[in-house]
């Protein structure tokens, strides 16, 4: 046999192989989807909250280091989606910009320390402003319909906002209910074919448990209009999204998603005290009655896209 030969047949063996690595390294560790939409975002939430917190000292960093989740979700949203263009063109691109939008209103909300009245004032202004603007241009020759469906929207949105509100005093419980409804979007967004938005989802809620780490069994950084506005406006922009333009996702589970916001009031029922292991169990519980109508709403969709 010759040596042109010998490597002919080598060439032959080899290529197979070759295109094995070729695709390894396309398809790289940092490149997959679950990295990019659950372990990067957790590792950016943990860590950008202490960063947040140290970069803003000792008075106003507790109050702000709920800035992290957006950041983290902002990142994800590089990573899974890509760089928008500028200015937006669709939905999906407008996204990243109302989460930096809510998060700076929320940061700035946070370190002038505005009083309860005012966050009142300031919240349900700027989810219709939000709204609005993600339907726009569109929206200004919309029919009455379409008003409609827009008003329920923002009706759904600031009876969560009211939920998440009351809860803003009982430590970790409205991390935990954003949490709990974007796993249970990502679900219904994948039997709905939404699959970005479930990627999105997914991230956000990963965001949120890097958070979460800081603040258990032991609430170190308050709820405030950072994690609102960021962590809060986010899951509502994506919830948005998917409602008017994704068709194939079911509105009644996403209706019966939103009773996730109202699951506190049952938590309440599972007296757990105040000794240091009931503080430490509350929002484990709260998160297990959060699950009930999430996996509710799953089933539904599920079942309405058999």
């Amino acid at each position: 046999m010759t040596y042109s030969k010998t490597c002919g047949l080598a060439a032959e063996f080899l290529a197979p192989a070759e295109q094995s690595r070729e695709g390894e390294i396309e398809t790289g560790f940092f490149e997959q989807t679950a990295v990019q939409s659950a372990l990067i975002p957790a590792l950016l939430g943990f860590f950008l909250t202490g960063a947040v917190r140290l970069a803003n000292g000792r008075e106003r960093g507790p109050y702000v280091a709920g800035a992290s989740v957006a950041l983290s979700f902002a990142a994800a949203y590089f990573l899974i989606v890509g760089i928008p263009p500028h200015p937006p063109v669709g939905s999906l691109d407008k996204l990243v910009y109302g989460v930096v939008g809510g998060l700076v209103l929320g940061f700035t909300i946070d370190s002038l320390r505005l009083p309860p009245f005012l966050r009142w004032l300031l919240f349900p202004a700027v989810a219709g402003a939000l709204l609005y603007w993600l339907e726009s241009p569109g929206i200004v020759s919309a029919g009455f319909w379409v008003w409609a469906g827009l008003g329920a929207l923002w009706l759904a949105s600031i009876a969560a906002l009211w939920r998440l509100e009351a809860e803003r005093d009982n430590g970790l419980n409205p991390a935990i209910i954003i949490m709990i409804a974007a796993l249970g979007l990502a679900a219904i967004a994948v039997v709905g074919g939404a699959t970005e938005i479930a990627y999105l989802a997914i991230a956000l809620a990963a965001a949120l448990f890097g958070f979460a780490a800081w603040n258990w069994p032991v609430n170190v950084y308050p709820y405030g209009a950072s994690l609102l506005l960021g962590a809060g406006g986010s899951l509502f922009l994506l919830a948005w999204i998917t409602v008017l333009h994704y068709p194939d996702v079911s509105l009644p589970a996403l209706a019966v998603l939103l009773l996730v916001f109202f699951a506190d009031l049952a938590a309440r029922h599972m007296h757990l005290g105040e000794s240091r292991a009931g503080r430490a169990a509350a929002p484990i519980v709260l998160a297990a009655v959060c699950c009930v109508p999430a996996l509710a709403a799953v089933a539904i969709a599920y079942f309405l896209n058999v």
